[in-house]
């Protein structure tokens, strides 16, 4: 359970921080009536790629993770909170954007 939250926070960072780097890349091959749209497109995905960063450390440092005799990954809690109001943000921020 705790890696398919790992792998799924990944894959989202990576996808986002894609998205960012595509859509602000191809600024001067679009036409310029929708420039503003593909700068904003990549603020709004540069922003969520912030906070999904900020969310997945805060999705590690909750857990300690480590390797049991039988070669199974035992999980437990850290004892740190896991933040999850970085969510909040992003939608606060990104979807008047939008």
């Amino acid at each position: 359970e705790w890696s398919a939250v790992y792998n799924a926070l990944s894959f989202g960072i990576a996808s986002m921080a894609a998205a960012t780097c595509f859509l602000w890349l191809h600024i001067p091959s679009v036409s310029r009536r929708y420039r503003t749209a593909l700068t904003i497109s990549g603020v709004v995905t540069f922003i969520a790629t912030y906070h999904y960063i900020r969310i997945f450390n805060s999705w590690v440092d909750a857990f300690f993770v480590g390797l049991g005799i039988d070669g199974e990954y035992l999980c437990s809690k850290s004892g740190r909170p896991f933040n999850d109001a970085y969510r909040y943000v992003d939608w606060v921020l990104t979807v008047p954007l939008l």
